[in-house]
């Protein structure tokens, strides 16, 4: 009886995981969808600690430049997912978008398993 107690606490934690990367992949789709599209270039990485104690949680983050008609731009820090890196090679133009005032990148969850699960709920 423990072995299929286990069985059963794997499924349901791997179920409850998708779900939520389901949840998060339609609200950014929600959140584009009112949104422009923007054309941005990937010109650095930089490394950044999230917590001043703690370099485990440390990782890269691409910094895009978005040029405007009057030759003026502007350098941003993209966000990455929530679950997921997104790495592209420098030089590299992409669509961006904003929300709440940080920068996110269009197709975040075009890619991988996450172009797998469902972009709405339909029961």
């Amino acid at each position: 009886m423990g072995i299929w107690s286990g069985i059963l606490l794997i499924i349901v934690v791997v179920f409850v995981y998708l779900m939520a990367l389901t949840k998060l992949k339609i609200n950014h789709i929600k959140s584009r969808s009112l949104k422009k599209k923007i054309k941005a270039k990937v010109i650095r990485y930089q490394l950044e600690h999230n917590y001043p104690v703690d370099d485990i949680v440390s990782r890269y983050y691409p910094y895009v430049k978005i040029e405007f008609e009057d030759n003026e731009y502007v350098v941003e820090r993209l966000e990455y997912g929530k679950g997921h890196n997104v790495s592209f090679k420098k030089g590299e133009v992409i669509d961006v978008f904003w929300n709440g005032g940080k920068l996110y990148y269009w197709n975040e969850y075009d890619r991988g398993i996450f172009k797998l699960l469902p972009s709405k709920w339909s029961f």
